[in-house]
C-alpha cells in the first residue's frame, strides 16, 4: 500500500534573501534597481504623517511622550491642555469634553496609551531653541549639554561673575571677562553680594523652616467646596473649608480666586477664627499641597510663604495674602482637581 504521506506536497519554503546584498536589494533580478531609494525617501514622509496624528487636538503640538493622554475615542490631548479643560469647565460649571469628539473627560476616565507613547519617543521635534530637529529621545540631552542656544553661566562665576547667556556667545565674553581683571578685594565684594542675594531669595523658605520647630505647630488637610456658579462676584470666586479645630479655637480658610483678563488666574487666602479666643493669639501660617493626594511635579506648585495674623474676636479675618503659584499652569492644575486640597500649616508662639 503506498504510503499516504508521500503523495502529500510538501510546502515549498520561503527564498530567503541574500545576507551580502546591498540594503534596499532584492533577491529578485527583475526588481528596479531603485527600489532603496524610494524606501528611503518615503520614511520621511512616513515620519511626519504620524506626527501629524500625534499632535494634541488643542495645541496642535507634539506632547512629551510621557505625558500625552487620550480620550475615550482614541483622540490624544497633552497634558497641559488636558488641564486647562479641566480648570476652564469646572470654572464654567459645567462638564469637560473632548474639543475633537465632544465626549466627557476627566482625570479618571482619560488614558494613557503605550503604543503612542512609544511612537513619540522616536518621532522628530524641532529644539525650540536652535531649530535643530532630532529624535525626541535625544531632546533631554540636546538641551543639557549639545544646544548652541542653551542658557549657560561664565565659567568665572566663582570669581564673582554673574554673567549669563548663549553657549555660543560664552567663548566671546569669557575671553574678556571683566571678572579677571578685578582685585582679591573686588572679587570678595562681589562674592558676598552675590551671597546676600541667594540669602534673600530663600528667606520665605527658610522662614518657614524656622518655625517649623514652634512650641505649637499644626497642619491640616483641606477640601475646599467649589461654589455655587450663581456666586461669582465682579469676575471673583470664593471657596471656603469646612470648619477645623486647632489650638482649641474652630477656623476656617477661606480661598478667592480672582478671574483676570484673558487666561490669567490669581489666588489669595486668608484665616478666619470662628470660636471667642481666651486671649490674643499671634498665628503664623503658610499654606502647601499635601504630597498623599498630588503628584510629584505638583508638589512645588504652591510656594511656601510665611504669613502672620493677630486674633482676638470671634468671626475676625487676616487679610487675603496672594497664593504665591510656581507658575500660571500650577494655578490650573490646582483648578484642574477633582477637589481643590490644600494644606494648612499653623504656628503659635
Amino acid at each position: 500500500m503506498p504510503n499516504i504521506e508521500d503523495e502529500v506536497p510538501r510546502p515549498c519554503k520561503r527564498q530567503r534573501l541574500d545576507v551580502d546584498s546591498e540594503p534596499g536589494g532584492s533577491a529578485d533580478p527583475e526588481q528596479p534597481s531603485g527600489s532603496g531609494t524610494d524606501a528611503a525617501r518615503t520614511e520621511p514622509e512616513l515620519s511626519e504623517r504620524l506626527r501629524k496624528v500625534m499632535l494634541c487636538t488643542v495645541c496642535l503640538e507634539l506632547p512629551h511622550p510621557d505625558d500625552s493622554y487620550q480620550c475615550s475615542l482614541g483622540h490624544i490631548v497633552c497634558e497641559d491642555c488636558v488641564t486647562r479643560l479641566l480648570a476652564e469647565a469646572a470654572l464654567n460649571n459645567r462638564e469637560a469634553q473632548c474639543p475633537h469628539c465632544r465626549t466627557h473627560i476627566s482625570w479618571q476616565e482619560l488614558t494613557k496609551n503605550l503604543a503612542v507613547g512609544q511612537t513619540l519617543w522616536e518621532l522628530p521635534k524641532s529644539c525650540s531653541d536652535c531649530e535643530q530637529q532630532m529624535e525626541y529621545k535625544c531632546m533631554a540631552k540636546h538641551l543639557k549639554t549639545e544646544c548652541a542656544k542653551r542658557l549657560v553661566h561664565c565659567q568665572y562665576r566663582c570669581l564673582g561673575c554673574t554673567w549669563q547667556g548663549c553657549q555660543e556667545d560664552s567663548r566671546q565674553h569669557e575671553a574678556s571677562c571683566p571678572n579677571l581683571q578685578m582685585s582679591s578685594d573686588e572679587i570678595i565684594h562681589e562674592l558676598a553680594t552675590i551671597d546676600r542675594l541667594e540669602q534673600m531669595a530663600a528667606q520665605p523658605l527658610r522662614q518657614c523652616h524656622r518655625q517649623l520647630s514652634a512650641p505649637r505647630i499644626s497642619y491640616e488637610d483641606l477640601d475646599l467646596r467649589w461654589p455655587q456658579h450663581s456666586s461669582r462676584l465682579n469676575g471673583e470666586l470664593r471657596f471656603q473649608s469646612p470648619t477645623i479645630f486647632v489650638f482649641e479655637e474652630s477656623w476656617r480658610l477661606r480661598v478667592k480666586l480672582v478671574l483676570g483678563t484673558g487666561t490669567e488666574r490669581r489666588l489669595s487666602y486668608s484665616l478666619k477664627i470662628l470660636s471667642s479666643p481666651q486671649e490674643v493669639l499671634l498665628v503664623k501660617y503658610f499654606a502647601t499641597l499635601p504630597a498623599i493626594h498630588v503628584r510629584a511635579k505638583q508638589l512645588m506648585d504652591v510656594e511656601p510663604q510665611l504669613n502672620e495674623s493677630f486674633f482676638n474676636l470671634a468671626g475676625q479675618s487676616s487679610e487675603f495674602k496672594l497664593l504665591p503659584m510656581s507658575c500660571q499652569i500650577a494655578t490650573y492644575r490646582l483648578l484642574a482637581m477633582p477637589r481643590i486640597k490644600l494644606r494648612l500649616w499653623m504656628m503659635l508662639n
